[in-house]
């Protein structure tokens, strides 16, 4: 993946064939995506694509093998630009991307990038709001008695505990505290026994 630039006969110059640059430097534009850009590295080749949807974001890039992934939009902590001097001339600058894996931080550096600071609006928002969503899923589960590692095995309705009934009322500690009192008062329980009965109670608030 270059384009077509012009030797002088010791070096590659910054020239173009008329129309290579411009199409190099412009994706093909998905409906389905949030923000896109194709890197602008100095020697023209080897130019990095990437694309953010509200799902994922991707990355591509590589020259003598492509090194494509997704990664959810979800798992994006942070994202952070970097501009050299170098860059700032070109009007480029990198895109750097916390990711969150299973067992560590991953750092994805989208290099030589002409919108960048789009795309670093663009990358964070689209995460916090599929973070939010995921949250509010969970909270949704937890109102409807669904622990979220149960999400897909049925229905509240068609699991074994709502076959059986509800579950037994967990007994008010406050009440149970009156009532023990008030035992203790009729000399029911002696006060040896009223404390340990109360430790007991207050141990399992």
């Amino acid at each position: 993946m270059g384009g077509h630039r012009y030797w002088d006969g010791t070096q590659w110059t910054d020239q173009f064939r008329p129309g290579t640059e411009q199409q190099q430097a412009t994706p093909d534009k998905d409906p389905d995506a949030i923000w896109q850009a194709v890197g602008k590295p100095v020697t023209g080749i080897g130019a990095g694509k990437y694309k953010l949807t509200a799902q994922y974001l991707f990355f591509e890039k590589g020259t003598l093998r492509t090194d494509s992934q997704q990664v959810p939009t979800s798992a994006v902590l942070d994202v952070d630009v970097r501009q050299s001097m170098t860059q700032k001339a070109r009007g480029v600058g990198n895109v750097i991307v916390h990711i969150q894996r299973p067992t560590r931080v991953e750092i994805v550096t989208m290099e030589d990038i002409p919108n960048f600071r789009e795309g670093q609006k663009a990358i964070n928002e689209t995460a916090h709001a599929a973070r939010i969503a995921i949250q509010r899923n969970q909270n949704t589960m937890r109102y409807e008695g669904i622990h979220p590692m149960q999400q897909g095995a049925g229905t509240p309705s068609s699991s074994p505990a709502a076959q059986t009934g509800p579950a037994p009322a967990v007994p008010d500690p406050i009440e149970q505290l009156q009532k023990l009192g008030q035992l203790r008062d009729a000399g029911i329980l002696t006060e040896d026994e009223f404390l340990a009965k109360k430790t007991d109670i207050l141990g399992r608030m």
